[in-house]
């Protein structure tokens, strides 16, 4: 299968790069007010509200540099994107505001889900499956899904609006081997994978929200029984592809994985990594938006890639 990195907020591209596809995009300039909007896209993101009045000229350079970069990297955001052709797509399906941070053990995302019918879903159901856990805007999982015709895709995040747009522009697209679902991928992906006919052969953790502060560690997406869940039903030799810009995530997704190290899991050998273990290079050849928008800006990206024994 040719399957293919803060500014006055914290900005998630993959998470909150979905800006690129919305109705609005804000601009990323620091700015006394808290919204500005870019005339040349469609997104909409709150900034926050920086008081400029007696900044002085260094600081003032360093905040348009600074906007400078985010301008660039959405539109190379656009540009990695673009071969889904969704810019006359976003003006039938409309734009969307969206929380860029959303608490995963809210009681309406802890409930189970019910599985899907799966042959009600995609054309062939017995095909291969590729699931995206935290999937964004959907454009990742598009782009691959129009590049491998003959493979299932499911991404699957919390924020209904970003899932609801995702599934309108799978439609246009005509994509039948693309589904999209809002659910707590660590409470239900058991359930949901239980039930799908074929085999799952890769799974894909991309930049997930980092949840800095320690108190909020319980709800990053990577948690054992998340480990337990895609160990489980990976299929041998299926993939496992992990990374994120924060090296303190990359490394405790990285932990996790690692302890089934030589009993369920091996390091994937076909692609080189730096002396810290990192894979040095995007192993399904298409970028995440977060990581356009990280690379674009001269960060880091820290990517492990498993195998399953």
């Amino acid at each position: 299968m040719a399957l293919v990195q803060r500014t006055g907020c914290w900005l998630n591209v993959r998470r909150s790069c979905e800006f690129s596809s919305c109705s609005r995009l804000a601009s990323l300039v620091l700015c006394s007010r808290a919204r500005q909007h870019h005339p040349h896209h469609s997104d909409f993101i709150a900034c926050r509200s920086v008081h400029t009045e007696s900044a002085p000229a260094s600081e003032n350079s360093k905040a348009t540099a600074s906007s400078s970069k985010h301008l660039i990297s959405s539109r190379q955001i656009e540009l990695t994107f673009a071969e889904l052709q969704l810019k006359p797509i976003q003006e039938q399906v409309g734009g969307c505001r969206i929380r860029q941070h959303v608490n995963p053990l809210k009681a309406s995302l802890m409930a189970p889900v019910k599985s899907p019918k799966w042959d009600e879903i995609f054309s062939d159901c017995s095909r291969p499956l590729t699931v995206d856990i935290g999937c964004g805007s959907g454009r990742f999982l598009l782009v691959l899904a129009k590049r491998n015709s003959s493979e299932n895709f499911l991404g699957i995040d919390i924020r209904a609006q970003l899932v609801d747009r995702a599934k309108l522009w799978a439609e246009e697209l005509e994509l039948s081997n693309a589904h999209f679902m809002t659910t707590n991928a660590t409470v239900n992906l058991n359930s949901l994978l239980s039930t799908y006919p074929g085999p799952l052969t890769y799974v894909t953790i991309l930049c997930p929200d980092p949840h800095f502060k320690q108190r909020h560690h319980k709800r990053r997406v990577v948690q054992k029984q998340l480990v337990d869940t895609v160990l489980e039903h990976l299929a041998p030799r299926g993939k496992l592809f992990v990374q994120s810009d924060v090296k303190e995530v990359a490394v405790d997704m990285r932990r996790q994985f690692d302890e089934h190290l030589g009993v369920r899991l091996v390091h994937c050998g076909s692609f080189p990594r730096d002396s810290a273990g990192w894979v040095l290079e995007n192993p399904l050849g298409l970028p995440s938006e977060r990581e356009v928008h990280v690379l674009t800006q001269g960060g880091m990206v820290y990517r492990s890639l498993y195998e399953r024994i």
